[in-house]
């Protein structure tokens, strides 16, 4: 395995959802502002590792969805049901016209997570600075989730031989409740899930390690929680790729109002991803990031800490500046 590390993104990520009603602050624009941060750091040394994705295929989203869903989703109700807004978007020819191009974009950052666990099969990690996507079951939408990229992903690479076995670990606030359901029974998936106790979904599915916490955790007690569950899920599992949901969420400023969260600093967010990254690095298994949970205009603060850590293991920038 060769010592680099790519990036996965694309302008179109920044989907503009005003046309759903929904109020909630996604903040699409995290990978631009970590790519921006990066490129400002280092200057042309990021766009040497950074890849465009192309839109997965509706073939490829059937190995992880039921046509029913993919079809519904040509509908605006499935749309709103997913985003929970009681604003009714009408069946009309500029409705049906934007919410293609909004599905195209979620087939883009869906394509760029498979992209980006190619080029960490290849070369040891990457990254695809969008998409985590945990919330959407094989048959339907949920959490604001139209379509599971990491599921996806998971089945495409399957069926195409380059993996058996994976690792799902899921560091979002919220439990990835439809990337555990789809594998549920699945002895090749290992999903490990740190989320929240109290908070939604408020039915959680059962994961292969659930590691529900309490929302007030201290910063120490959840590294050390991470830890043991890692350990524990390694004695047991040996993959062949690991997809590491990096969810920004749990920082105290990943949500939209302070404390909605776990409400851990930016250092906690730095060991907590370079535990994770060194993890496999040492271990040699490949490891492809994706973004996950985070709202509002400084969620990408944490992304931006753990896509610089996993540049730096493979030697293409210095981590010596990277303050916590």
């Amino acid at each position: 395995m060769s010592k680099k590390a790519f990036l996965v993104y694309h302008c179109a990520y920044q989907s503009d959802l005003s046309v759903l009603g929904t109020r909630v602050a996604f903040a699409q624009d995290r990978g631009a502002k970590v790519l921006k941060k990066l490129r400002e750091e280092f200057a042309g040394t990021i766009d040497e590792v950074l890849v465009k994705p192309r839109p997965a295929t509706f073939k490829q989203l059937e190995l992880a969805h039921s046509q029913a869903h993919l079809e519904g989703l040509k509908e605006p109700e499935s749309w709103r049901k997913i985003f929970g807004t009681d604003k009714p978007l009408e069946r009309n020819k500029e409705n049906l016209n934007t919410l293609r191009k909004l599905f195209r974009e979620y087939r883009l950052k869906t394509g760029g997570t498979i992209t980006a666990a190619r080029l960490a099969l290849k070369h040891g990690l990457a990254a695809n600075l969008g998409a985590g996507y945990h919330h959407a079951y094989r048959d339907r939408g949920d959490g604001f989730c139209i379509i599971n990229d990491i599921a996806t992903t998971v089945k495409v690479l399957q069926s195409e031989g380059r993996v058996k076995t994976v690792l799902i670990i899921d560091l979002d606030f919220h439990q990835g409740n439809g990337t555990s359901n789809i594998f549920a029974g699945d002895k090749s998936v290992f999903t490990l899930d740190v989320h929240s106790k109290e908070g939604w979904p408020f039915h959680k599915e059962k994961s292969s390690l659930d590691v529900p916490v309490k929302k007030d955790i201290t910063p120490q007690a959840y590294l050390d929680a991470l830890k043991q569950a890692l350990t524990k899920a390694l004695a047991k599992f040996k993959p062949d790729l690991v997809l590491f949901v990096q969810g920004a969420d749990a920082y105290e400023y990943g949500q939209l109002n302070k404390g909605e969260g776990f409400s851990l600093p930016l250092s906690t967010m730095r060991e907590r991803d370079e535990l994770v990254i060194d993890t496999f690095v040492e271990l040699n298994i490949p490891l492809a990031l994706i973004f996950a949970g985070g709202y509002g205009d400084r969620a990408w603060e944490a992304h931006h800490q753990g896509v610089r850590h996993l540049l730096s293991r493979t030697g293409i920038l210095s981590d010596s500046s990277n303050a916590g």
